[in-house]
């Protein structure tokens, strides 16, 4: 797969000392995050819903 395969700027998540670590960049610079295993589980299961929404959505 692409290096971009989630998104212009959205990089590989990754498990670090006990959170799930996210970066993203965008024209001002990189931002990290890191989130609780359970709050991660809760981002994917909406970031589902919101595919599945944007999916039914003409352009």
């Amino acid at each position: 797969m692409s290096a971009e395969k989630y998104g212009k700027g959205v990089h590989e998540p990754y498990a670090h000392g006990g959170t799930v670590r996210l970066g993203v960049e965008d024209y001002d610079g990189r931002s990290h995050t890191g989130i609780s295993p359970d709050e991660a589980r809760l981002l994917g299961l909406r970031l589902i819903k919101m595919a599945d929404e944007a999916e039914g959505q003409e352009w």
